[in-house]
Order: structure tokens, then sequence, then C-alpha cells
């Protein structure tokens, strides 16, 4: 039987959790602070510009890509058959991960971000090559990677181990592009082009493969059955690597970028329908047949319900790439809901799902409480319909408004529209919706408080002689 060296799963998953919390603390600060009582905390290292690029990046970098290349190093190895080819080259990794992104991401407030959005990690801070040591632990997980897959006991290849190939090919393109190649362009449109081709494939050619990687592994093990489609899985993957790089130019549209990129932008995202069905569908149709585990496991509601935000997150993307919709959604908190409900509602759901197989399995040991599991998906659920709704009805009506200027055919009555109806008239508009934003992330961060503490009884709290041990009690690897 093989074993399986399971360290540096935990040096990236155990601190992911804690950052979680963490970056989530910091988005409910900001929902306060800035939103609803503005600036009630002031100071030259608390405002909006130095304390929003800790939030992304502490919940984009130190959480769900830190959670996800944990996952896969849990579950690579176990689909291979073979332990992890080089379990001290992954502690090393996750050791300069860790070093370069804590620093990078903690020292926004002392305006070391370089302004484009998810790539603020500076280059250098004093004497330290942040973004060259983010560098050197990516390949050294790439190199990993490869070696386990390349040197595999088990000849055929599971969909999450295509989708995780994609990933580190996809990942260090993107990241590239993003973080190195946007210092070459000459300024201008060139620049943003290239920051928004990150910025999108952050979420699709980054997340996206590695959270379905993620739910095609988990969702099996959990409901103990097999995946429903092979062949659905295939069609989704390839669909996703040859449709989603050529999206990013979508919230460029109405803007001085040439009308032919904006077009063939609009006609790709039409496209993610086909990869979108073929997922939603595979993972449902997997658990059609015993829908009474759904009710049973917080885990498979967390993959389930994430499967519903995925297909509501690909229907908004390609409707508000129409440039009529665009018109309205464009720049307002719309967007910023669409954002969430892709990296919160979905890929952090998925996530959350591995987290609940894969730590009982490491530790040996039963969860230590099913219904702290359940109280935290409530919370969860409810908090993110109130979140997400709050900035998708904000954000559409803030749209309509700020829409109203253009109406007349004049100068005269565009100026008459400016004078009815002022900005500031629409930041006191959208304040309701701000503060049902902000109750959403409180009811969010206390359910994952809650995940915070049943995942630390689990792992430190001895099992008690009375529960089933892990293999009577479910299918663990």
């Amino acid at each position: 039987m093989t074993t399986y060296d399971d360290r540096a799963v935990k040096l990236f998953i155990y601190p992911a959790i804690l950052f979680m919390v963490i970056g989530m603390t910091v988005g409910v600060f900001m929902a306060f602070n800035t939103f609803v009582f503005p600036d009630y905390f002031s100071g030259e290292y608390i405002h909006f510009g130095r304390v929003r690029p800790v939030h992304v990046s502490t919940v984009t970098l130190l959480w769900l890509l830190s959670v996800n290349i944990g996952l896969m190093l849990y579950f690579i190895p176990r689909l291979c058959g073979i332990s992890l080819w080089s379990p001290r080259l992954a502690l090393w990794a996750g050791a300069i991960w860790w070093f370069s992104l804590i620093i990078g991401s903690n020292s926004f407030p002392w305006g070391t971000n370089w302004g484009w959005e998810y790539a603020e990690l500076p280059m250098w801070i004093s004497w330290i090559p942040i973004k060259f040591l983010f560098a050197v632990s990516w390949i050294m997980l790439v190199v990993n990677f490869f070696m386990t897959i390349f040197n595999r006991r088990f000849e055929k290849l599971y969909v999450s181990l295509w989708y995780s190939m994609g990933t580190l090919i996809w990942t260090t393109f993107t990241v590239l592009v993003g973080n190195f190649m946007i210092v070459w362009l000459p300024e201008g449109m060139s620049r943003v082009n290239a920051s928004w081709f990150y910025v999108h494939n952050l979420v699709g050619l980054i997340y996206t493969p590695m959270g379905l990687a993620t739910a095609y592994y988990f969702l099996p093990k959990l409901a103990n059955t097999p995946i429903y489609s092979h062949r659905l899985s295939m069609i989704g993957f390839w669909s996703i690597a040859f449709i989603y790089a050529w999206i990013g130019t979508h919230h460029q549209i109405h803007g001085p970028m040439s009308q032919w990129l904006q077009t063939t932008s609009i006609v790709f995202s039409l496209w993610l329908f086909i990869p979108v069905w073929t997922v939603v569908y595979n993972l449902f149709a997997t658990l059609q047949k015993d829908w009474s585990k759904y009710l049973q496991s917080a885990p498979i509601r967390f993959l389930m319900m994430g499967n519903i935000f995925y297909l509501i997150t690909c229907i908004q993307g390609p409707l508000m790439a129409l440039r009529n919709v665009n018109e309205i959604t464009s720049k307002t908190d719309w967007v910023i809901g669409h954002a969430h409900i892709s990296l919160y509602g979905t890929f952090t759901f998925f996530a959350i799902a591995g987290i609940y197989q894969a730590i009982p399995a490491m530790t040996n040991k039963p969860l230590w409480s099913s219904k702290l599991a359940d109280w935290h998906f409530a919370l969860n659920l409810w908090g993110s319909v109130l979140f997400l709704f709050s900035l998708w009805v904000g954000g559409f009506l803030q749209g309509l408004m700020w829409a109203n200027w253009a109406n007349g055919s004049s100068y005269a009555e565009f100026h008459s529209n400016l004078t009815h109806m002022p900005f500031v008239q629409t930041v006191a508009e959208t304040r309701i919706w701000w503060i049902l934003r902000a109750i959403g992330g409180v009811i969010i961060l206390l359910g994952n408080i809650l995940f915070v503490i049943n995942m630390y009884n689990t792992i430190v709290l001895k099992q008690p002689a009375t529960q089933e041990t892990p293999q009577k009690a479910g299918a663990y690897l």
C-alpha cells in the first residue's frame, strides 16, 4: 500500500485557512469603514487605497491560490498512485512561497503596490526580490507536480489531473504576462489590454481549472460514487483551453479598444456556455442517484452550491459582455458581485469541501463536529446570498442612474441631467445596498470562524475512543 507524505499539504492548507479569515476580516472592515461609515477610522495606512490591496492579495493569493496548491499536493499523488516526487522540494517551495507572499501582501499599507489590479506584489521590498522568490517557488511546484505525474503508477489520467496540468501551464503564462511582461509593454492601451488578459484569466485559467480539478476529485470521494461522464469532463477541459484566453477584453467594451477585439471577446464570452454546462450537468448527474447525501453531508452541500454559483456567474459573464447590458453594468458594484460569486461562491466553496475531506483523511480522525459544519454551510450560504444580492441589485440600479446622464441630444440636455442627478446623489442612493453587503460579509465571516474552530479541533484534539475511525465513518484515501 502506497504511503503519502502529506507534510507539504499541511504546510499549504493550514496557514491558508487562517489567511481566509484574516482576509475576510479586512474585507468586512473595508465594507464598514469605506462605505457605511466612511473614514470612521482614518489614517495614512488604513484608507481604502492602502487596505484594499491587502484584502485582495490575502484572499486571492494567501488563501485561495495557496489552498488550491495544498489540495493539488494532496490529490495528485493519490491519483498517480505514488508519493510526491520530492517532498523536500515541496517543503522548500512552501517556505519560499509563504515568505514572499506574506511580506509582499502585508507591505501594501506602506505604499508598495504598483497599481495593476491583482498584480500588486512589489518587485522589491528593500533587498528582498518578492516577485522573483514567488516565481521560484512556483517553478519548484510545477516541476514537482509534473515529475509526479510523469512517474505515475496508474496509466490513465483522471480528469482532475488534466485540469491540474492545464493549471500549471496556464498559470505560468498568465502570471508571466500580468506580473512581468506588462512592464515591458509600451504605455497606453497595450498595457491595459495585457492587464485585463491577466485579471480575467486569473479567474478563467488559474482558479477555474484549479477549482474544477478539486470538484471532480472530491465530489466522487465524498459521495462514494464515480463521476458521471469522463467524456463531458474532457469537453469542458478543452473548451476552457480554447475559449477563456480570448474574453478579457469584454471588460473594455465601449472603451478605446479596437472594435474587432471587443467583438471577438463578446463571441468567445458567449461560447463560455459550452464548458459551463458540461461541468454543471456532470456534477449534478454524479449525485442524481442519491440526493439524500446532499442533506447528510455539509461538504457535499458546499460542492453542489458552488456548482450552482458557477452556473450563475457563467450566465452573468456572457450577458455582461453584450454591449447593451455592458452599458449598464460596467464599472458598477454589479461587477464586484460577479467577481465575488466566482472567487468565493464557487471556488472557495469547492476548496472548503476539499478541506473537509482532506484534513480528516490526513489526520486519520473523524471531523470534530458535524453540527459546526452544518452551521458553517448555512451561514456561508445565507451570508453569500445577501452579500451578492445587494451588489447585483445595487450595482444595476447604480448603472441605471449613471446611464441617465447620457440621455439627451445636446450638451444642454446632458448638462441638465448632471444637474438633476449629481454623482454624489448616486452614492447616497447606493448606501442601503452597501449596508446589506456589510451585514452579509459579517455573516460569512462568522461562519468561517466556526470552520477554523472545527478544523483546529479536528487536527489537535485526540480522537475519542467511542467515535468511529475514518475507515468506518467514510471512504477516505
